[in-house]
């Protein structure tokens, strides 16, 4: 099955650009390239997609605002990967939390395009080595993660406590821990967090 692509750019040049760079791979299927959000969502909404190349600043909006309602209209979300005229540490920072995929500057080569292009669509996420050592530190580790389930099932520590069978200090340290590597403050907030990373069950 070949990888069903679609494009948002609003510069038709770079559109074209991209089209004809991606349709050169014959393992690559462009679906669809949009230079406008409105005829870019109708597409999404009405076949599967795999992977989005969208440019982050579009004539409309923002890469960032959109990206949050592709989440929540499309029930399969297909990887993302974004591209910029420009790079920040920050920005891109910002990309990875937003579940972004991969980011390239449009100065890319056509090979690091292909390279991102098939690592998404394979489930992988490209990282710079200053982020993807951030990450590291903020793995799970196997217990955490049962823990991080027992909160989202709305279980109080003590109860934790008696089905791990170990001390509600231990499930307390357990959740700071879990708080402190997730950049969260609140149970809450590490649930949600645990969501969008697919730690939560």
């Amino acid at each position: 099955m070949k990888i069903n692509i679609v494009l948002l750019d609003d510069h038709q040049l770079v559109l074209e650009g991209l089209r004809n760079s991606l349709q050169r791979e014959s393992a690559f299927e462009v679906v669809g390239a949009y230079n406008n959000v409105k005829d870019f969502f109708l597409c999404l909404k009405h076949q599967p997609i795999d992977v989005i190349v969208m440019d982050m600043m579009l004539k409309d909006c923002h890469a960032f605002d959109l990206i949050p309602t592709i989440q929540k209209e499309i029930t399969q979300v297909p990887k993302l990967l974004l591209i910029s005229g420009f790079y920040d540490e920050l920005i891109h920072q910002r990309a990875i939390e937003l579940g972004v995929n991969a980011f390239l500057r449009k100065e890319a080569s056509y090979d690091e395009l292909i390279h991102a292009v098939m690592t998404i669509s394979n489930g992988n996420t490209i990282l710079p080595v200053h982020l993807l050592k951030r990450e590291e530190q903020r793995l799970l580790t196997s217990i955490e993660i049962e823990v991080l389930n027992l909160v989202a099932n709305e279980m109080t520590n003590e109860k934790i406590a008696k089905q791990l069978y170990i001390s509600r200090r231990t499930v307390e340290t357990h959740v700071a821990t879990i708080c402190n590597k997730l950049s969260v403050n609140t149970r809450i907030g590490a649930v949600r967090e645990g969501i969008r990373l697919n730690l939560v069950k």
